[in-house]
């Protein structure tokens, strides 16, 4: 059994990588039951949905504005829109032990101040994905 730890999970949003800045990270992949039973069924028969996948991500935050691939940056520019992401559990280096994700996610909001203090400010982001996941290995 191959287990990996999971302390380089890669992540972009739009054009950015944001990988460096990844604290936690999670892919859902989702989809609707559609209830297909008939008469004289003895079980109930289900087919697939609509997708509902969806991304959990938890980003340390900077505060700089106009530095490209900067957290807040990276937001503020795709706020109220759609973006290309692609995930990947180990690093940029995709095979068949390191599988992409992709799709688009609609980036409905987030948090730009949020911390306690004497520690790391971070972002949390729960964002719908738009299409089909694609899972791609190299």
């Amino acid at each position: 059994m191959a287990i990996y730890a999971a302390n380089s999970t890669y992540f972009s949003l739009g054009t950015y990588d944001l990988s460096d800045h990844v604290q936690s990270g999670s892919l859902t992949i989702n989809y609707d039951q559609v209830e297909i039973t008939a008469m004289n069924d003895t079980a109930h028969k289900m087919a697939k949905g609509l997708a509902s996948h969806s991304i959990q991500v938890t980003l340390y935050l900077d505060q700089i504005a106009i530095a490209a691939g900067a957290v807040r940056a990276v937001l503020d520019s795709l706020k109220g829109t759609t973006a290309a992401f692609i995930m990947a559990p180990a690093g940029a280096t995709f095979s068949t032990t390191n599988p992409k994700y992709t799709g688009s996610v609609f980036v409905n909001g987030y948090t730009p101040i949020n911390g306690s203090i004497g520690e790391a400010a971070t972002v949390d982001l729960s964002l719908d994905v738009t299409t089909d996941i694609t899972i791609a290995y190299a």
